[in-house]
């Protein structure tokens, strides 16, 4: 049996999205540098709790990672789950698209900053998190409206 277009690429869309949560936990718990001693994925929580008990308005490059990356928190938990609503809505599917794509240009410039600049030298969890970032946005980019096929008319 032939799967119709929209239907398959809804499942490769749910894939896609899927794996972005895979990816985003396993960015928890590897390194981030690949030095001996680096702190894990999961001490970012602790750097944004820092940073907002005594927040510096005058680094704009924190707060656009730290919005960016609670955004993407967001968009990769709820990802697999909203593809109904998604596939039905298609102002729901834009606004979603739109804010993954933001959130994804934005962290990605700032963890390139930080972690891909000559003389570092990115763990694993770096690169988890930028999968992620990337999966998410093409998981949602996938989604499609599946239409129901026409009634067949004999003539």
């Amino acid at each position: 049996m032939l799967i119709p277009h929209a239907r398959r690429m809804n499942l490769i869309a749910l894939a896609l999205l899927v794996t972005a949560l895979i990816a985003f936990t396993a960015f928890h718990l590897l390194p981030v540098d690949s030095g001996i001693g680096s702190d894990d994925g999961w001490r970012v929580w602790q750097e944004i709790g820092l940073f907002l008990e005594t927040p510096n308005l005058e680094d704009l490059q924190t707060m656009i990672g730290i919005s960016s990356f609670l955004t993407c928190v967001v968009m990769i938990l709820t990802g697999p789950f909203l593809i109904p609503v998604l596939r039905r809505s298609r102002l729901a599917w834009w606004l979603a698209t739109i804010v993954s794509g933001m959130a994804f240009a934005g962290l990605g410039v700032v963890v390139a900053i930080h972690n891909l600049g000559p003389g570092t030298q990115p763990g694993p969890a770096v690169f988890c998190l930028l999968a992620a970032l990337a999966l998410n946005f093409l998981g949602l980019l996938f989604i499609r409206r599946e239409v129901p096929a026409a009634p067949a008319f004999d003539s």
